[in-house]
């Protein structure tokens, strides 16, 4: 007699499997578009060719002859693959305009109790997280141009001023932001003029050559 051998536990007996709230075909969608992303990521690769690839190669390659020929952040000053420096202040500026204009324009149809997408926090985190990536962009992109600074600021003030004097918001509010539109394209470009003096100073942080290198903000040429 080895006597009554006692009953198996474990934590998951407990478990009810129809609480957990998983939804199999849910699940295996979801996989079959991850599938059909990186398949379509796959054909776009081949039909765009090999231009991503030699421009990886071609501005890593210059940067690192530069390093070893000249030392220490001698890449900052590898101009091999930039664009002329007003594609870099054009496309911080869009950036930016974007961020001024999602921020507030998310927020308040979330906020707002009768906003289109009210109380749908998934398409409000959605827009944040856009946000969050234009405005990135936009402050990588002035890194390379940032002569261009007093000249954002001010059309984004003079930006601003416009789109809340065309408004309907509040007569008061409206004023408000008008006001402060015209302080910031007013303010903004003499607090920053100083940016100006580094105008055709080709200064690359390593923060920004993965940029460069991973899109077309930089040429293969």
């Amino acid at each position: 007699m080895i006597g009554r051998v006692p009953r198996h536990t474990s934590l998951g007996d407990d478990v009810d499997p129809g609480g957990l709230f998983v939804f199999i075909p849910g699940a295996i969608a979801s996989g079959f578009l991850i599938s059909l992303g990186l398949l379509a990521g796959d054909a776009f690769r081949s039909v765009r060719g090999d231009a991503g690839t030699t421009r990886r190669v071609t501005n890593s390659g210059a940067v690192i002859a530069d390093e070893v020929r000249d030392g220490a952040r001698a890449g900052r000053r590898t101009t091999t693959g930039l664009r002329p420096r007003a594609v870099y202040g054009i496309v911080s500026l869009l950036s930016f305009a974007i961020v001024a204009l999602a921020v507030p324009g998310s927020a308040w149809n979330f906020m707002n109790p009768v906003g289109y997408i009210s109380d749908v926090a998934w398409i409000w985190a959605v827009s944040m997280i856009a946000v969050v990536g234009f405005a990135v962009l936009g402050v990588q992109s002035l890194r390379l141009a940032p002569e261009w600074m007093p000249i954002i600021v001010a059309i984004l003030g003079v930006g601003m001023a416009a789109r809340f004097a065309l408004g309907d918001e509040p007569e008061a509010i409206g004023g408000v932001l008008v006001g402060l539109g015209l302080v910031i394209a007013t303010i903004g470009p003499i607090a920053t003029w100083r940016a100006r003096r580094y105008a055709g100073v080709t200064d690359v942080p390593p923060s920004v050559r993965p940029l460069l290198t991973r899109t077309p903000l930089s040429r293969s040429k």
